[in-house]
């Protein structure tokens, strides 16, 4: 019986594929794409004030006030926020401090208690004083504590975007989330969307948008963050004002000893 072999029209073909080096994996090309994010767009500092309305299913708002002190940059950035109105938050405080590889440290300061609280583990998904916003969901995206891979690319706001699934790794310490997806604008390879699914869940129980995407001291930033609970209907909107960034941050500033001093910044 003869053996069976290739046409030779098909020979060329065949030698250029097996003379070809192999595609990258698309974990790799994720990887890849989120390092040349990050390396592109870390900045030492960032400052802003921010003011955030929150809008209920039904339509309430309630609006709240903010400075916020970033020092360093995803996983190892610090960072403070202080409440500035309505009254009944003024003075109010969170700090958070990173831990390598693993989720941050992260304290709530009330001034009725006079004493910052931390943040168990149990409690990262309460709400963010009030807003749709979690303690998870403050924490700078640090690729490292996940394990990513690349999907079809998709279009937002009329902008075509790398999408990128991101699970977290379980030795970087528990999510809330089985999954994020990343949404990298091509020309910029800036995140402007993020959806997060809670286990088990089809669809994204929350998406978040970063719009209004400008240039500041030569960096690109997000001048509104909208936080869109899917689940509840409900949106809590933030707007930044006076951003600045690389600035020097005082010493002292990001500590707990400076988190419980009224009116610190």
């Amino acid at each position: 019986m003869s053996s069976r072999r290739i046409p030779l029209a098909v020979l060329p073909a065949v030698l250029v594929l097996l003379a070809a080096p192999a595609r990258p994996a698309r974990a790799d090309e994720a990887r890849d794409l989120l390092v040349q994010s990050e390396a592109r767009h870390r900045t030492k500092s960032q400052e802003y004030e921010g003011d955030l309305v929150v809008t209920s299913k039904d339509g309430k708002e309630r609006k709240k006030s903010w400075k916020s002190y970033r020092f360093g940059y995803a996983g190892d950035s610090k960072m403070l926020i202080r409440f500035t109105a309505p009254p009944e938050v003024k003075g109010v405080g969170y700090l958070s401090l990173p831990r390598a590889g693993k989720n941050p440290d992260q304290w709530l300061y009330l001034p009725s208690m006079k004493r910052e609280r931390r943040i168990a583990a149990q409690d990262r998904s309460a709400s963010f004083v009030g807003t749709d916003f979690n303690y998870e969901d403050l924490e700078e995206l640090d690729h490292e504590k996940y394990d990513v891979k690349l999907l079809a690319d998709e279009t937002v706001a009329g902008q075509p975007c790398w999408v990128i699934e991101a699970r977290p790794r379980s030795e970087a310490g528990k999510s809330l989330y089985e999954k994020k997806l990343l949404f990298l604008r091509k020309d910029l390879l800036f995140l402007v969307r993020m959806d997060l699914f809670l286990p088990g869940g089809r669809e994204p129980g929350k998406r978040l948008l970063l719009e209004d995407v400008v240039l500041v001291d030569g960096h690109h930033v997000a001048r509104r963050m909208t936080m869109k609970d899917l689940t509840k209907g409900s949106t809590t909107v933030i707007r930044l004002e006076k951003l600045a960034f690389d600035r020097l941050q005082p010493e002292g500033r990001h500590t707990l000893q400076n988190l419980v001093r009224e009116g610190g910044d």
